[in-house]
């Protein structure tokens, strides 16, 4: 069942739409949205979608975007392409990482398997990772155990540094400010940066 209650019925409605185009037909939904769509945790707003594709098409995705909705073009480079389609933040990726598994298909919206989503939240902690990304992580780890993300992790990006992300999902000095998410469940971030210290230390012992 896909958890609709996590995004925002403007949101849902341009994630419908961007589903049908035939420009966006080689990508998927990935990132947080993805994750809660599935899992139902927290409440996400933007739509981020993937494609292992040669090259971005800007003039075919944009003129089909204007056709669902007002639509805002914000930036550009060689592997991405950013929209607000509606004031919903949309962004056009073209991504050169294998999937780990196939893409999970629930009334009509193409999304990437949780594996996957999994092993680019470990990447999204390595970088400045946000405390949202952290909760994410916190849920992920209520399915597979950390050893499990860090399989799926090197399974996708094959030059990972594991020591760099061990170090990573322990710190989160960076996060300590960020909004906290907007959550289904009442789960507190110390609780979280506890279960993931936990998760950290029962791996490395």
């Amino acid at each position: 069942m896909l958890r609709t209650e996590t995004i925002e019925p403007g949101t849902l409605d341009i994630l419908i739409k961007c589903m049908k185009l035939p420009s966006l037909a080689p990508f998927i939904l990935v990132g947080g949205t993805a994750l809660s769509l599935q899992y139902g945790h927290r409440m996400s707003i933007d739509l981020d979608f993937f494609g292992t594709v040669d090259q971005l098409d800007s003039e075919a995705i944009k003129t089909e975007l204007d056709s669902i909705g007002n639509t805002i073009f914000s930036s550009e480079s060689s592997v991405m392409l950013g929209f607000y389609v509606n004031e919903v933040k949309v962004d056009i990726v073209k991504y050169k990482y294998k999937l780990i598994e196939s893409p999970i298909v629930i009334d009509t919206i193409r999304m990437a398997h949780t594996k996957d989503i999994g092993a680019m939240k470990l990447a999204a902690v390595c970088g400045r990772g946000k405390k949202k990304d952290y909760y994410d992580l916190f849920f992920l780890l209520q399915k597979y155990s950390l050893k499990q993300l860090l399989e799926f992790n090197k399974l996708k990006f094959p030059d990972t540094n594991e020591m760099i992300i061990l170090k990573s999902i322990g710190y989160f000095e960076d996060a300590d400010n960020d909004a906290d998410a907007i959550l289904f469940e009442k789960i507190s971030w110390n609780e979280v940066k506890r279960s993931i210290t936990q998760h950290l230390r029962n791996y490395l012992n």
